[in-house]
């Protein structure tokens, strides 16, 4: 992060490397994930009529505040639920079986996708999008991803630390203490491609050196 270059472009991210300018931006994130990012729509009021509290009512009692812990919580028993015997429970287990999905999407999307700590709190948004499987699937996700993936890499903090304690002299600096840092989103995708673009440079040079 320390090599990155000042841009104007707002959703961009650029960094000085072997020399040469090296770019992040949704194309290079969309070629890793494959996940659609098309601009996110606004919804109209038929859609969000849509949106109703039924997971977070049935699952967790109507809490307000759900943490992504929870959400695995709520999977792993889910996972273990059966219905009892019955005429409807070839239905109710039908019914099970798509919840397990749509909490399983939830996860994967809060967990994995958006990078959230285990104790950060879940989107009511997203959590009442998932119990309508279309709009959830149709929805660009990767747009949302990508957002939050640039936001946390852009940030000014996490060079910034770093900057301040190199000015500081040697005998003011401690030894013991780490500077951290939170990344969000999906940083995976970033790395992937300065992968790539690290890999392009040392073809380049061997090519040089070769003839």
């Amino acid at each position: 992060m320390l090599r990155r270059m000042p841009t104007k472009k707002k959703r961009e991210l650029w960094f000085l490397v072997e020399g040469k300018p090296a770019r992040f931006s949704v194309h290079e994130f969309t070629i890793v994930t494959g996940l659609v990012c098309t601009p996110k729509p606004i919804l109209c009021l038929e859609e969000k009529l849509k949106l109703k509290a039924r997971i977070r009512d049935e699952y967790f009692k109507g809490a307000t505040q759900i943490k992504v812990d929870d959400i695995q919580k709520a999977f792993r028993s889910l996972c273990d639920k059966e219905e009892g015997g019955g005429e409807k429970k070839a239905e109710k287990e039908k019914d099970l079986a798509t919840d397990r999905v749509k909490i399983a999407l939830l996860y994967f999307l809060e967990g994995v996708l958006l990078g959230a700590d285990p104790k950060r709190n879940v989107s009511t948004f997203h959590m009442s999008m998932v119990d309508d499987l279309d709009m959830f699937n149709s929805y660009p996700w990767g747009t949302v991803v990508y957002d939050t993936t640039v936001d946390s890499l852009g940030g000014k903090d996490m060079a910034e630390k770093y900057r301040e304690r190199l000015r500081k002299p040697p005998h003011k600096q401690l030894p013991d203490v780490k500077e951290t840092y939170t990344l969000y989103g999906f940083p995976f995708a970033f790395q992937v491609s300065f992968l790539d673009f690290n890999c392009t440079c040392l073809y380049q040079m061997f090519m040089l050196l070769k003839y």
